[in-house]
């Protein structure tokens, strides 16, 4: 008795052939010596272009008088250093004061809050 064709095995096979078709052409193309100096090349044109891009935006807020994004980081890192700076102060006047005595809250509230009348 033959043997029946099933068109999932006939697709199947058609799917493989162009899946080693195009391996092959892909290693081809993609194997040489020649794309991997163009893709270095286009690598290196892209950081370019940000680098200019980058310089361009710094001049550009520059002239508007506006920080640019390492003046504000590096604000926010002084900021970070000065709360650690603070937070050690702070431990040491904590330390330095006897243990009965307690930091004062605030001032003291001298004047009263006006009484209600009714009428």
């Amino acid at each position: 008795m033959a043997k029946e064709n099933n068109p999932m095995d006939s697709m199947r096979n058609a799917i493989g052939d162009l899946e080693t078709r195009f391996d092959e052409m892909a290693k081809a193309v993609f194997g040489t010596e020649a794309f991997g100096k163009v893709t270095g090349k286009a690598t290196e044109i892209g950081v370019k272009a940000q680098k200019q891009m980058t310089d361009q935006m710094s001049r550009n807020l520059e002239f508007f008088n506006m920080p640019s994004r390492s003046d504000v980081t590096a604000i926010g890192e002084r900021l970070m250093s000065m709360e650690d700076k603070l937070i050690r102060i702070e431990t040491a006047l904590e330390k330095l004061l006897p243990a009965d005595v307690k930091p004062a809250a605030g001032p003291k509230r001298t004047r009263k809050p006006p009484s209600k009348s009714k009428g």
